[in-house]
């Protein structure tokens, strides 16, 4: 049984028009979220052992307050994630070594949605910014990803929106 967390980035500035996509910070709804949400998914869970994400700015820094609150034993922040597609992150993940048993993926819409919608009965029309799911899956290699005979379960699905007043 492997366990794999979804996290989308959290929300970004649109303040200054000469950065990048790529290098956009977070906003302050953004580090809000992103400390909010790192508690609850702490309280679930305190340790992984893989974090991959997206190299981007955002992304990085949303990380930082996951990474303050849970222990994460390996992590790599790569360019192949941005903007990836549910196939790319699904070839990203077929390479992971059998001892990791629980993989944080961090990245980018609409490649987040789809792969939820990809492996499991759930459907997702739009994982939210700093959204997260955790997908319990019925394999013991990652390389057999592509190959589940049944879905993927959803043993958690929390959105900022859940705990607002």
């Amino acid at each position: 049984m492997k366990k794999l967390i979804i996290l989308r980035h959290s929300k970004s500035s649109w303040n200054n028009p000469e950065l990048s996509d790529f290098d956009r910070p977070l906003n302050n709804r953004g580090n809000k979220n992103a400390k909010m949400m790192s508690m609850k998914l702490s309280d679930k869970i305190d340790q992984v052992d893989m974090l991959i994400s997206s190299s981007s700015e955002r992304t990085k820094s949303t990380s930082y307050y996951f990474k303050k609150k849970i222990k994460f034993s390996n992590e790599l922040f790569t360019d192949e994630l941005y903007h990836a597609s549910s196939e790319r992150i699904i070839s990203i993940i077929e390479k992971i070594k059998s001892n990791i048993n629980s993989l944080l993926i961090l990245g980018h819409n609409p490649g987040l949605t789809e792969i939820i919608n990809v492996l499991t009965n759930y459907r997702l029309y739009n994982l939210p910014t700093t959204g997260i799911v955790i997908i319990k899956l019925n394999i013991k290699l990652w390389n057999q990803i592509s190959e589940l005979n049944y879905p993927g379960e959803v043993e958690w699905i929390k959105f900022p929106k859940d705990y607002k007043l």
